[in-house]
């Protein structure tokens, strides 16, 4: 008995420990992402606690994109950490605090921001836009869904499986990805994207809301898709 209550009693003080060493590195975290925060004149530190969050998020992508689990899962925890911070001190609106979100071009800015920080010897010239149409299928159900990014591809699928939406958000569990249409012109992609909504009949029977915004292409992509003539 004894050697039990011993036990828990070190593990205890272990876990103590981490968390002590892992909030100082957090503190940390927050001295060097101050300088970094878009001006916010109203509500600093939910600025500082909202940008610190963001940083984290796209830091456990880049180390889990490197297979080092050990940062990517202190990053997730420093991310959670940010949160909880985030909302203790966020200002009330209408609808309630702010949820805490981070749009597309805004992880791909980041993205490229940490990267050539953290890594300065593979940025070896300006990175071309990876702009591109990917597709999701379930492999519960087989539905599909249809997608664009100007960014990494991977980022937005993990996007997608932490808020639930795309080929996830009827509680999927595995998604097949792949690239459709690669090195697409940014200023192409609605009309990309609403063709292989309609070529891959994403929208009736499968998990796009809507057709996209581009009807015509749309339409097309019926069409060719009946015919099965892909281009």
């Amino acid at each position: 008995m004894i050697g039990l209550i011993k036990g828990w009693l070190e593990r205890r003080a272990k876990a103590a420990s981490q968390r002590k060493e892992l909030m100082q590195k957090f503190e940390s975290f927050l001295e060097e992402t101050a300088p970094l925060v878009p001006r916010e004149n109203k509500h600093p530190k939910a600025a500082l606690y909202r940008h610190a969050w963001r940083r984290a998020t796209v830091l456990n992508f880049l180390y889990k994109e490197r297979s080092n689990q050990h940062l990517a899962d202190q990053y997730s925890q420093l991310e959670k950490f940010a949160g909880e911070r985030y909302f203790s001190v966020a200002p009330e609106t209408l609808y309630g605090k702010a949820p805490l979100q981070m749009g597309e071009k805004t992880a791909t800015r980041l993205l490229e921001f940490e990267r050539r920080r953290l890594f300065p010897n593979e940025v070896k010239s300006p990175p071309r836009p990876l702009a591109c149409i990917y597709m999701g299928k379930s492999i519960e159900d087989g539905r599909v869904y249809v997608g664009q990014t100007v960014g990494a591809p991977e980022f937005r699928h993990s996007q997608h499986r932490e808020n639930r939406t795309g080929p996830f958000k009827d509680g999927n569990k595995y998604v097949e990805w792949k690239i459709i249409e690669g090195e697409v012109d940014p200023t192409k992609l609605n009309e990309r994207e609403s063709y292989w909504i309609g070529y891959y009949d994403a929208y009736k029977a499968g998990y796009n809301d809507t057709t996209g915004n581009n009807w015509q292409a749309y339409k097309r992509g019926q069409s060719d898709r009946s015919k099965r003539t892909p281009p």
